[in-house]
């Protein structure tokens, strides 16, 4: 028995400071929810980890700018309903400036409502935005010919994947119904309301196939994203239950090494006390 170190002691002391280690490992664990928080946890997977992480935040914020953009392109359609609706206004006042029963007052009364309706539909054409983005855009270009004008949207996390969102000039005089516009001709008043209703439709039909493809890229990247957040979950998440377990194991550990310690350190006294009995 060596009465000047303890080595019983120390070895219990060696213990317990493991047990204190474990625990409060455990403890963080539990209190953070994750067993990865720092690199000593597991060099293996910690950079994994991390980038599964940047994964999941990237892929979140793709799918938050396919809502932002599905909202705009909502918002322009919107309006571009305003705007066929007030197309087929005119176009009805317009056949019923074609009766033969009207005086020149009646089709006076018919054309001062049909240009209240060309200001309703440049209202709706300058003054439509989400976010200060117009939904037109004075321009000398036919809505038949490729807008010269796109917003880029990102809607995805790898390099290209974008979307071009065009912008059109649906003002009353490029659709062919402005300050020229009157029913002194019938015919050439309803070819031109005709086409002007035709190219309206061309660019909702558009927006429309775009509204389809954010649809469908918004169900890819969430399928995308559970996958990514399932895997990083597994590596990097704590298991609470498991957690637990090893907290209540090691503080019982450390309560133990605590009493055991308490009575090797006893021990050489107790040696000297049966020494000094030795006659």
């Amino acid at each position: 028995m060596r009465l000047a170190h303890n080595m019983y002691s120390l070895s219990i002391y060696k213990t317990y400071k493991g047990r204190i280690s474990d625990e409060a490992r455990a403890l963080n664990n539990i209190t953070t929810g994750s067993k990865l928080n720092s690199a000593k946890d597991n060099a293996g997977k910690i950079g994994r980890n991390e980038t599964l992480k940047i994964q999941v935040l990237a892929t979140d914020a793709a799918g938050k700018n396919i809502q932002d953009t599905n909202s705009m392109i909502q918002t322009f359609d919107g309006a571009l309903q305003g705007i066929n609706d007030n197309l087929c206004r005119i176009k009805e006042l317009t056949v019923s400036a074609g009766s033969a029963d009207l005086k020149d007052e009646d089709k006076k009364i018919i054309q001062s409502e049909i240009d209240s309706i060309k200001k309703s539909i440049n209202d709706l054409a300058n003054n439509t935005e989400f976010n200060d983005i117009k939904l037109s855009e004075s321009s000398t270009t036919s809505l038949n010919e490729n807008p010269t004008k796109t917003i880029k949207s990102t809607i995805g996390t790898m390099d290209g994947e974008s979307i071009e969102i065009p912008v059109f000039d649906v003002s009353a005089e490029n659709l062919g119904v402005g300050n020229s516009f009157d029913i002194s001709n019938v015919d050439v008043s309803l070819k031109s309301v005709d086409k002007a209703i035709q190219m309206v439709s061309k660019v909702r039909s558009k927006y429309g196939s775009i509204e389809n493809r954010l649809d469908g890229t918004a169900d890819y990247l969430s399928s995308k994203d559970i996958s990514i957040q399932s895997a990083q979950s597994r590596i990097g998440d704590a298991d609470i239950a498991e957690e637990m377990m090893k907290y209540s194991k090691s503080q019982l550990l450390v309560n133990s090494s605590i009493g055991l310690m308490a009575q090797s350190n006893n021990f050489p006294k107790d040696v000297l006390n049966i020494l000094g009995n030795v006659k």
